[in-house]
């Protein structure tokens, strides 16, 4: 059985996902002490997760007029 449309939901695991991928880099400038590759690594690790909320609401949104079509 499918599941029901979950957009933020599907954000959030999207997000888990993001970090486990980006979480290295970000530790791994932590811990050379290197300032300019950590906030390069929080930036890249910020971006990825908020345009993955950005989907998630546009997703919500598309569905929503579909829904309202049908």
């Amino acid at each position: 059985m499918p599941r029901p449309f979950e957009p933020f939901a599907d954000a959030l695991r999207a997000a888990r996902d993001i970090v486990r991928e980006r979480a290295g880099a970000v530790a791994q400038a932590a811990v050379q002490a290197d300032p300019h590759a950590y906030d390069e690594a929080c930036n890249a690790l910020a971006v990825r997760i908020a345009q993955a909320i950005v989907d998630a609401g546009e997703a919500a949104t598309a569905h929503g007029r579909d829904h309202e079509a049908a």
